[in-house]
């Protein structure tokens, strides 16, 4: 009889470790313009007027420091100087609140031919559940140069900042992207 209860153990175990394991993994995708060589961006600003910005102070922050401090980690400095070579922005998109957009100040920006069209890459209009969209645009060229998406990081209260920081350092493994040949 106690030789049985010890086979059983091994079982139990794999039992309660697939049980354990979050149902809704977090997905990265990431798109970038092939056309364009990331090595000469030294500097970057954050565009604050987009739609979608969490409405959680606290989360707001989290993600703003998090993505400060994976671009400054790739020797990128922040600026608030206008002429910065890259501009950031980022969306949450939770529970269906919104379209993704994109930064677009006087109707000439654009994403750059490179990037595919992929659906797991969405592009302005396209509706999501549960997302965090971070932009990457070239303030010379007036174009959308990467595009980062972390999904699935929203789907409870309790994980969300956990959710952020794993999401977040994931995607930006894939940034900046290699130089075009």
């Amino acid at each position: 009889m106690r030789i049985r209860n010890l086979r059983a153990i091994p079982f139990l175990v794999l039992v309660l470790t697939v049980l354990s394991v979050p149902l809704s993994a977090q997905k990265v995708t990431y798109d970038w313009d092939k056309d364009v060589d990331f090595t000469p961006y030294r500097t970057y600003k954050w565009v604050d007027d987009l739609p979608g910005k969490s409405s959680v102070e606290t989360t707001h922050k989290r993600i703003l420091g998090n993505v400060d401090g994976q671009l400054q980690a790739k020797n990128l400095r922040k600026t608030k100087d206008a002429s910065a070579d890259l501009y950031v922005s980022y969306q949450v998109v939770a529970d269906g609140n919104g379209p993704v957009t994109s930064f677009n100040p006087d109707g000439q920006w654009q994403p750059g031919p490179g990037m595919s069209g992929d659906a797991s890459k969405p592009t302005a209009g396209t509706k999501m559940k549960g997302a965090l969209i971070v932009d990457v645009y070239d303030q010379k060229l007036k174009k959308l140069v990467w595009r980062g998406i972390v999904s699935g990081a929203f789907d409870s209260r309790q994980a969300v900042n956990y959710n952020i920081d794993k999401g977040l350092s994931k995607l930006f493994t894939y940034f900046p992207p290699p130089p075009p040949k």
